[in-house]
């Protein structure tokens, strides 16, 4: 029960927000829609392993959701790491992103 909460705490403070920065970056810079739905996977698929370390470390949480909130944070940067998927689709939405300046 205590991990649901962290799950949904770490979806709405953290995940969600990163996917909609990333979500509207990418259709500023009109990125492929394929591009757009391998970050929106990602995002998905990184909630139980940031949910896992959230509850494991309740600092970076903190941390974290700060950070987000006040922009300091790139999406990629939390998003990364999370697992292979997600390391694909940073890497295919930042080809996009340096290329077109954004």
């Amino acid at each position: 029960m205590l991990q649901d909460l962290f799950a949904f705490l770490v979806g709405v403070l953290i995940v969600d927000p990163l996917q909609a920065e990333m979500n509207e970056r990418l259709t500023q810079i009109r990125a492929p829609q394929a591009v757009i739905a391998e970050m929106r996977s990602c995002a998905e698929a990184s909630l139980p392993p940031l949910a896992n370390r959230a509850l494991a470390e309740p600092g970076w949480a903190i941390a974290t959701t700060l950070n987000v909130w006040t922009g300091r944070t790139a999406p990629e940067e939390v998003l990364g790491g999370t697992s292979a998927q997600c390391d694909a689709a940073i890497k295919a939405a930042r080809v996009y992103l340096e290329s077109r300046g954004a």
